[in-house]
């Protein structure tokens, strides 16, 4: 391993905090006694370990709550690698090992682009895909679902109002059309 590995939190609340790994065994969770301490609620007191190997670290889930992901997959032990994304209960973290091996773009959960030549600068991408409430493109210029579904329900409401108008001006004019219409429908 060249140089120092370090985690770098992506996450909003604790965007850019470096943890760097310096120990045969480091362990990660939301209390105090930890090496490396995230409060976050989605992380468990002792969430994972962090364990040095020839090569990297291996990131070892410790029966965590809410999980542990590298790269969005769920895992219980996984040998790490220069720009991973890893995911501790809610919090997304990039981990920087200074290795020359990867050279590919990795798209965050966050919508962040990390250059494995530039770890250091991360820019936000539009996030508008990201979220279930993003605008549609494919829907400009239409009716959306809301007003379409308002439009029919109203409309409903106009039918049902109108029939009980029209039952009521009948049964007035005539007492005996409403024994007529009892009758058929028996």
């Amino acid at each position: 391993m060249a140089g120092t590995p370090k985690l770098i939190v992506l996450s909003e609340k604790l965007r850019g905090k470096t943890f760097e790994l310096t120990k045969d065994v480091q362990s990660a969770g939301r209390t105090e006694d930890k090496d490396i301490c995230i409060k976050d609620p989605t992380i468990s007191s002792h969430h994972c370990d962090f364990v040095k190997t020839e090569k990297s670290y291996i990131l070892r889930d410790n029966q965590s709550t809410n999980g542990t992901r590298v790269n969005n997959v769920p895992i219980t032990e996984q040998e790490l690698k220069n720009s991973d994304i890893l995911q501790l209960g809610g919090v997304e973290i990039l981990y920087d090992c200074d290795d020359d091996t990867a050279t590919s773009v990795t798209r965050t959960q966050t919508g962040i682009d990390l250059d494995s030549t530039e770890i250091g600068i991360a820019t936000v991408k539009d996030l508008n895909n990201f979220s279930p409430f993003a605008k549609d493109e494919k829907r400009k210029g239409g009716i959306s679902q809301k007003i379409l579904i308002a439009l029919v329900v109203m409309l409903a409401l106009a039918i049902l109002i109108l029939m009980v108008f029209l039952i009521v001006l009948v049964f007035r004019k005539d007492p005996n059309a409403a024994l007529a219409i009892c009758q058929l429908l028996k």
